[in-house]
């Protein structure tokens, strides 16, 4: 049988009701009861209030947010710590990586190889995760700090270029693929795959650099206007050299989270990628990590490179060892399950 409404509301209030169960309609005919009900107690309307069944809380969300989120609202919403910032995934629809613009070629000038075919062949790549990316490239600050405590290797100052440690606020150079991959691990995070880096600096719209088609200029950039002299030479927009980090925001790109900064020139950025020509084929979280090839990716130019060689689609490649003065990194934080 069904309980009746009081014992429930009295269960509710801490009341002391009766909790026998209620008693059926009695059949026609019945005797009738000897003695009536004792009367139910009063309750006021804001004890009512209080009884009713508590809703489950707004915030609540349909699925798992990745550690990198936080539940807001019933929706999962960006949580990147300080400094970093949320870059949501593709969606199924994916973007377009490559314009077909790259031969494939490396080595040196003396090696001959001119390169044969395609680096960049256009092909569709979906990202199903969110990341954190560093809004500025790891400085040189960052970097004495985790010589310091986290067992980095210091880059060697052998270049009046060098940034280590006398410009803090700048972008720490004359580190390789090891020890840039090293830095990243130490704090939890990781270099990021070239088709994360190129998904961060275009949101994969097409655009010819991080902040849109509008030809470079020292506003946007820190890169070479005019004619390189040399790979190593006085380039760049304040006569040779990085610029510090995050002062030329025109060229910032844009996410509802937050800006990235020096995603073109100031220094190339090393990423996980082996350097090897794109397949052309559609691919899902691609990462052409390949031990047996010294040959990596390295994106976004540099001071000392043109306003085509800062373009969000171009790809460079290095041996593992590279250390020059234009090459440094930024880290993403990958999500994962909680």
């Amino acid at each position: 049988m069904r309980p009746g409404p009081l014992p429930v509301l009295c269960v509710l209030l801490g009341l002391g009701c009766a909790t026998q169960p209620r008693e059926s309609a009695p059949d026609a005919g019945a005797p009738a009861p000897t003695s009536a009900p004792a009367p139910a107690p009063e309750v006021s309307a804001a004890a009512m209030a209080s009884a009713a069944p508590v809703p489950a809380p707004a915030s609540a969300c349909s699925k798992p947010c990745f550690d990198i989120e936080r539940c807001e609202a019933g929706a999962c919403v960006p949580a990147c710590p300080e400094g970093e910032v949320y870059v949501p995934a593709t969606g199924p629809e994916g973007f377009k990586m490559g314009r077909g613009m790259s031969t494939y070629g490396f080595g040196s000038r003396k090696s001959g190889n001119g390169g044969t075919g395609r680096a960049d062949t256009p092909h569709k790549v979906v990202l199903t995760r969110p990341f954190c990316m560093d809004q500025n490239e790891v400085t040189a600050g960052q970097m004495k700090h985790c010589v310091e405590e986290k067992g980095c290797k210091a880059p060697q100052r052998t270049d009046r270029w060098v940034t280590y440690p006398d410009k803090p606020d700048y972008p720490v150079n004359l580190v390789d693929y090891k020890m840039s991959k090293y830095y990243c691990e130490q704090y939890g995070k990781s270099l990021p795959t070239e088709a994360q880096w190129e998904w961060a600096a275009t949101g994969g719209d097409g655009r010819d650099w991080p902040w849109g088609n509008e030809e470079p200029t020292c506003e946007h950039t820190d890169f070479t206007q005019a004619i390189l002299i040399s790979p190593g030479g006085d380039s760049g927009c304040h006569g040779g050299g990085a610029s510090k980090v995050g002062t030329h925001t025109k060229g910032d790109k844009i996410w509802p989270s937050g800006a990235i900064h020096d995603l073109a020139g100031n220094v190339w950025e090393w990423v996980l990628d082996s350097y090897k020509p794109y397949s052309g084929e559609p691919e899902v979280d691609p990462l052409h990590d390949y031990p047996h090839m010294s040959n990596r990716v390295v994106r976004g130019g540099g001071w000392n490179r043109s306003g085509r060689g800062i373009m969000a689609a171009f790809r460079g490649g290095a041996i593992w060892t590279y250390k020059v003065p234009g090459l440094g990194f930024r880290c993403v934080r990958n999500a994962k399950e909680r």
